[in-house]
């Protein structure tokens, strides 16, 4: 028998105020239960938050690290670009009032471009002692170098270098021809 069989029992307490005293006592644990649930719904959704929040940081670091490293990428693109301008600029050899017309294939391969030299240039590009390249002021600017630098050039821009002939026989032979002479 229950504590509250034993009160009515005794005529203690009324049969209404002990079914109010029950229907209290349920609401009371169904109160405790409903907050208890609350309390861990409340405490599953901060963590889904703190997750989400966790996860979009760690997206938006990403993006940034992303973005950086294109922005790097874009900077040495356009460092290599000023470097080989400055290069090719600084050791032009075009001549404005050469006659001689020097064609060649583009660096598709599919178009011949003309540029004009001199003999002696000519003769140059011919024992691999000259180089054409692609200026950057036009479509069709087209540089003529030393090999030394177009060898440069090649190392870090090899798509402006248009034509680099092999280094001739013939010039080994007159340089050491030349070096007997003066012994």
């Amino acid at each position: 028998m229950s504590l509250r069989d034993e009160l009515l029992k005794a005529g203690l307490v009324s049969a209404d105020k002990a079914k109010k005293q029950d229907s209290d006592t349920r609401k009371q644990d169904h109160q405790r239960k409903k907050s208890k649930t609350l309390v861990m719904e409340e405490a599953a959704r901060q963590e889904e938050v703190r997750r989400q929040a966790a996860a979009e940081a760690a997206r938006k670091r990403e993006r940034d690290r992303q973005l950086n490293l294109e922005r790097e990428a874009e900077k040495h693109r356009r460092e290599l670009a000023a470097r080989a301008r400055q290069l090719i600029d600084s050791h032009r050899l075009n001549e404005s009032d050469a006659e001689v017309l020097y064609n060649f294939l583009d660096s598709d391969g599919h178009w011949i471009r003309a540029i004009r030299v001199t003999p002696a240039q000519c003769k140059g590009l011919a024992m691999g002692q000259l180089s054409i390249v692609r200026g950057d002021r036009h479509e069709f600017d087209f540089a003529l170098i030393p090999r030394e630098i177009a060898i440069k050039l090649d190392e870090f821009a090899a798509e402006r270098v248009l034509v680099l002939h092999a280094r001739s026989e013939n010039q080994v032979e007159e340089g050491n021809a030349t070096n007997e002479e003066t012994s």
